[in-house]
């Protein structure tokens, strides 16, 4: 079903009983929307050389933007850097997050406008929102984390003409964007439409290797103006339109439009439910001849909004502390071959015993050990470098797939109501007002692999590493 067709049905349904609002947050699968949520950045090191990330933005559109930048840390989701970003009909805009030294450091070279100016020598990650939460005060904690990019409003008249690219291809006017609170006057935005796309790219030049990803875009995230001040939190995903698209699996395949009305949490949980899965299954390669090792990408977007260091609601189930907050997985692993599991009789190829650990942190990685000389065997992951570390041993297995379930009692997201169309393999379905309850946590991200080339004298320059980043995929569970 493509994604019109999808936001199409659900406004059918919702037209069909009698409810005001169409408008659903949901992801989209052709990578264009109102917000990017970035699933990871690094400065970390990784064979004694840190890593870059590089971001590109891209306005696909004929529209003046003007988009919320904020970069946070991978332990709480605190913010370390934010800022106003303007770009032209068909802009790019691309940056550097590299090492400070202490910590992460902003570079761009881009002369799409900014507000403020990033200067030449690049803009230090701060530590001033996370600073007595428990788990570090240190500059270190930005050296990884992931990335919003929201947008808060299209720009019009003479701020579009400000913005837009002149035939040197440089804006005409950036310093008439630049206000001391970051706002534009009222008759120059007009609401949000959507149609930005990013990517990320985590390199490391000494050991030659570079690893790409797809941002996640979240369309129809809302639809009126945000006005982009400086001065507060704006835009977050608490802001967002309180109604999900949210689409299950065959062969019973839920297309819900649900309403979301928890006081305090309406646009968040609406947020969380588009990413609400009950599993992340992905490959692992960890083999000896390639000194190959693998990395797992995990982080909760919505996370923030639901854990304080004294609190915590539904779908997570702990509070902050320094250790972070962390929520119990389930691992199951098999190898290629299906080693472990010895089909008998009816009963086909059943799962090895799980191995039960925690993921801590907003953005965590899983790093899959097997116990030989190659993979690492302390508290840094070996693909990425990150210390917001997870690690998993998976037997003497070298490679295979595995499966990290949410299946704690508390990882449950509710809806108030379900406007709903269901549908079956053999039927189109039928529509419900029952609400409706999505099992797991918010989660986004991917799996990041490297292989290392240990033929004599090939390598002698630079180091022959491979390295490759693919998406997960998920088990979706909604009940009613």
């Amino acid at each position: 079903m493509k994604p019109f067709q999808k936001k199409a049905l659900a406004a059918a349904v919702v037209a069909g009983l009698g409810v005001g609002s169409a408008e659903a947050v949901y992801q989209d699968p052709n990578g264009l929307g109102q917000t990017l949520i970035y699933p990871y950045y690094t400065v970390q090191q990784v064979g004694g050389k840190a890593m870059n990330t590089l971001v590109s933005v891209v306005n696909t559109t004929s529209s003046g933007k003007v988009l919320k930048v904020r970069f946070r840390e991978g332990k709480a989701s605190q913010e370390v850097l934010d800022f106003n970003l303007f770009l032209s009909p068909n802009d790019v805009w691309t940056a550097a997050v590299v090492d400070s030294g202490s910590g992460g450091r902003l570079l761009s070279f881009d002369k799409s406008c900014t507000n403020p100016a990033i200067p030449a020598t690049g803009v230090d990650f701060r530590n001033l929102a996370y600073v007595g939460d428990g788990a570090g005060n240190g500059l270190d904690r930005t050296r990884e984390g992931y990335l919003e990019i929201l947008e808060l409003a299209t720009v019009i008249g003479p701020a579009l003409n400000a913005i837009t690219h002149n035939s040197a291809g440089v804006p005409a006017n950036c310093a008439a964007v630049r206000t001391a609170d970051g706002s534009l006057p009222a008759n120059q935005m007009a609401a949000p439409t959507g149609g930005i796309s990013g990517t990320g790219t985590i390199v490391n030049v000494a050991q030659g290797s570079d690893i790409g990803y797809n941002a996640v875009a979240l369309a129809a995230f809302r639809e009126a103006v945000n006005s982009p001040t400086l001065a507060t939190e704006t835009n977050n995903m608490l802001d967002a339109d309180p109604f999900a698209l949210v689409v299950g699996s065959f062969p019973r395949t839920f297309v819900d439009h649900a309403d979301f009305n928890r006081a305090g949490f309406a646009g968040v949980d609406a947020v969380s439910a588009t990413m609400m899965h009950s599993s992340v299954i992905n490959e692992f390669v960890l083999e000896s001849t390639t000194r190959s090792n693998t990395d797992w990408v995990l982080t909760f977007p919505t996370k923030r909004y639901y854990v304080t260091t004294k609190t915590f609601v539904a779908p997570f189930t702990k509070a902050f502390g320094s250790s972070g907050a962390c929520e119990p997985i389930t691992l199951n692993y098999f190898d290629r071959e299906e080693a472990g599991a010895v089909a008998s009789g009816s009963d086909f190829s059943p799962s090895p015993s799980p191995e039960t650990s925690s993921l801590c942190w907003e953005s965590t990685v899983v790093s899959f050990r097997s116990g030989q000389a190659h993979n690492p065997t302390g508290t840094t992951s070996a693909v990425l470098g990150s210390v917001n570390t997870t690690p998993v041993t998976v037997g003497t297995f070298q490679n295979g797939w595995a499966e990290i379930r949410f299946s704690a009692p508390g990882h449950r997201l509710s809806s108030s109501r379900t406007l709903t169309t269901s549908i079956n393999v053999s039927s189109v379905g039928t529509q419900s007002t029952t609400p409706a309850t999505f099992a797991g946590l918010p989660v986004i991200g991917f799996m990041a692999r490297s292989f290392t080339n240990t033929q004599a004298g090939t390598c002698d320059v630079v180091p022959c590493n491979y390295n490759s980043a693919f998406g997960h995929s998920y088990r979706n569970t909604v009940t009613r």
